[in-house]
């Protein structure tokens, strides 16, 4: 596989000038109109305007020209579709949505979907139930299995799919309408979505070919919330580049607190340790690591690169520049300076800014990736894909094409910038200059997106990733020593063969 550097447009690379990029790319997006054949073999001219409403993602196509010409002009065959479903068939059809967000983003999804219902030009209409988050969701797909009741389209977890479509005959195989000539993505469009992500989805099973389970729909990631001002008067210009120079910023933050004469403070100004998934995931890669098997049977953690990440995690609270604190609020502690950094969701983005706001606090602050052992950041992402039932021919192509709606680049903008998300698409950021322009930390972590690597691939990720927070827990506890991280690493891979074998 390529590098993920070797997909990106240049305004997409780690670069003081991402804004200006993005405020230069939307400028010069194409203004003039196109025409694109639909799936049925009519042609329609559409503005960049018009594209966005038409129903379904339009086909990137060379303006017509105006120039005139001698030569015949050439007959438009329209492309021959795999599947076996005309456009009539489409006509009037309802079909039901299911994801597990509330509130504010309930709505603007709603909104999003509203638009596809009035304008899609085969009157397909989207009925949206929403839930109570991830495992209410779980437990309603699990209870529609059962009744045969499934929805047509579902917004879950990677590791959710799986397990749902453990039998292979629950969730269609989307390489068909990916790869559909008339109704699918093309070659540049599927090429747009960042490799880390879109190959995320992919599922292989032995002596079968790989089925794609879903198409991405956002990704968060897990990030370091760094007080820059706070290094900046302990000496440090420069961001960490490496575990070892965070350590000895975190270091020298923990000698600053213990010695200013303040009691109240002793013991913090270093790493606030909070618990967290994929907390260890972040580090194992960070330090050259990796604990998926090469072989495809599940995890290995018990591993040179695990145990150095192990072991200056250990290092960092025995030295004491790391703590932590049951019921305290990292963002406050972050913003009193009582801790220079701290490892969360980047969902986290504006409580933190409402920390420093509500402590009157002046201090610059950012959001960093994990730093590597070799000086490579890394960006651990986890984020929910789009996937569709298996049903009628006909209800499974509307799906599609409400699926493909909520991936195009201006939708997914919106959904995106309205909750601090990260794209899956490179072209989607030409839609977010302004947004950008109007949050720097968020414009920080979208310079990370080269450094994105995505959880694993597995049914049993879901239980798996709450181990390593058990893991964590464990390696904390004031009581355990360095000297037991060889057996905590061989414990931690019995009990990931367990979860591996069991849980499908």
């Amino acid at each position: 596989m390529k590098p993920i550097s070797a997909y990106l447009t240049p305004f997409l690379k780690l670069a003081p000038g991402l804004i200006l990029l993005l405020g230069l790319l939307s400028c010069t997006h194409p203004q003039t109109p196109s025409e694109t054949l639909t799936p049925d073999g009519t042609l329609d001219s559409l503005t960049p305007d018009a594209q966005t409403t038409a129903g379904t993602p339009a086909r990137p196509t060379r303006a017509p020209t105006s120039t005139a010409t001698r030569t015949p002009i050439p007959t438009i065959t329209a492309p021959v579709s795999t599947l076996d479903v005309q456009s009539e068939d489409l006509s009037g059809l309802a079909i039901t949505f299911w994801h597990p967000w509330g509130g504010a983003q309930a709505e603007l999804l709603q909104d999003i979907l509203d638009e596809f219902n009035r304008t899609n030009r085969w009157d397909i209409t989207v009925e949206v139930t929403a839930f109570e988050g991830l495992d209410r969701l779980e437990e309603a797909v699990d209870a529609a299995l059962i009744a045969g009741n499934l929805p047509d389209l579902l917004a879950a977890y990677n590791y959710q799919a799986l397990h749902w479509d453990a039998s292979g005959t629950v969730l269609v195989d989307l390489n068909e309408y990916a790869g559909d000539p008339a109704w699918g993505l093309s070659a540049d469009e599927q090429a747009d979505f960042l490799p880390a992500f879109w190959d995320q989805d992919i599922a292989s099973r032995a002596g079968a070919s790989p089925r794609r389970l879903g198409v991405p729909l956002h990704r968060s990631a897990v990030v370091l919330y760094y007080n820059q001002s706070y290094a900046w008067s302990l000496g440090f210009s420069n961001r960490p580049a490496t575990p070892y120079d965070l350590r000895v910023r975190a270091c020298a933050a923990a000698e600053a607190n213990a010695s200013d004469g303040q009691s109240g403070n002793d013991g913090t100004g270093g790493w606030l340790i909070t618990p967290q998934p994929s907390l260890l995931v972040g580090w194992i890669y960070a330090f050259g690591g990796e604990f998926v098997r090469p072989d495809g049977r599940g995890y290995q953690f018990n591993t040179t690169e695990t145990a150095q990440a192990l072991d200056y995690l250990k290092g960092l609270q025995d030295s004491g520049c790391a703590w932590q604190a049951a019921g305290s609020d990292p963002a406050v502690e972050l913003a009193a300076r009582r801790a220079l950094f701290y490892i969360g969701s980047l969902s986290e983005l504006p409580a933190v800014q409402a920390a420093f706001d509500a402590a009157g606090s002046q201090d610059s602050w950012i959001v960093l990736p994990f730093p590597g052992a070799d000086g490579s950041p890394v960006l651990v992402t986890y984020g929910p894909s789009l996937m569709i039932t298996r049903s009628e021919p006909e209800r499974e192509l509307a799906a599609w094409l409400a699926l493909e709606w909520l991936v195009y680049p201006p939708n997914q903008a919106q959904w995106v910038a309205a909750s601090y998300l990260l794209p899956v698409r490179q072209s989607t950021l030409g839609f977010l200059s302004e947004s950008i322009s109007a949050n720097p930390h968020w414009a920080a972590a979208l310079e990370s997106l080269p450094a994105a690597r995505s959880e694993p691939a597995y049914a049993s990720w879901g239980v798996m990733r709450w181990a390593l927070n058990d893991a964590m827990a464990e390696l904390f506890t004031p009581a355990f020593t360095a000297g037991q991280i060889p057996d905590l690493l061989e414990a931690l891979d019995q009990a990931a063969l367990e979860i591996f074998t069991q849980v499908r």
